[in-house]
């Protein structure tokens, strides 16, 4: 009996190609580092001679001082050329032998006010004038005055003096500004204001006003 022809085997399908991988990414290049700014210019030296260079001379801190100094000297200067003079009052003349007292600088009062004042005050006021060394001594005194210019009020421009001889010569001064003899004081009623901020000054020697 005759064999049956075997069935041929059926080819195998070929295997497809692998796919070929992709090549690999080239790195990415690292961006250069910034490169730092340059370096900025030292600035310009003053110029050390005066008028020369860009910039002018700097003073130091002494010139710039001493410049203040001379400019407000010359502004003082300027304002006292345009002030009007002011009157000083210059002591009055001193009363005979007795010596007396009279307001000193009292700006106020005319000459032939201080005059009149040191004249009439002189005619009460004395002093033993052979004490030790007296005529040096010097008391200064403050009056009030009424209406009418008759002293009402003597007290001492400053502290009463406890010194022996300085205290018989302000006891002697304040009994002459307040003797009826000597009063009222030889002033106008309108120039009695000028006495409130008059100083009389006792000396044994001369009368003085301030």
């Amino acid at each position: 009996m005759p064999v049956p022809p075997r069935p041929q085997q059926q080819a195998q399908a070929p295997t497809p190609p692998s796919p070929t991988p992709p090549p690999p990414t080239p790195p990415r290049p690292t961006p250069p580092l910034p490169l730092p700014p340059p370096p900025m210019p030292p600035p310009p030296e003053p110029a050390r001679t005066p008028g020369t260079g860009q910039t002018p001379p700097v003073q130091r801190p002494e010139e710039r001082s001493q410049s203040v100094l001379n400019t407000l000297e010359r502004l003082r200067q300027q304002q006292q050329q345009q002030q009007p003079p002011t009157a000083r009052a210059n002591p009055a003349p001193g009363a005979p032998q007795q010596g007396g007292g009279a307001p000193q600088g009292a700006a106020n009062l005319t000459a032939a006010e201080r005059a009149g004042l040191a004249d009439k005050i002189g005619e009460c006021w004395a002093v033993d004038a052979g004490a030790p060394n007296i005529q040096n001594i010097i008391v200064e005194l403050r009056v009030d005055v009424d209406a009418a210019g008759v002293v009402r009020v003597v007290r001492p421009n400053g502290a009463i003096p406890t010194e022996p001889r300085a205290r018989m010569v302000f006891e002697a001064a304040r009994r002459a500004l307040l003797d009826p003899r000597c009063n009222p004081l030889p002033l106008p009623r309108e120039r009695l204001e000028a006495l409130r901020n008059t100083v009389f000054r006792f000396n044994p020697r001369e009368l003085g006003l301030r």
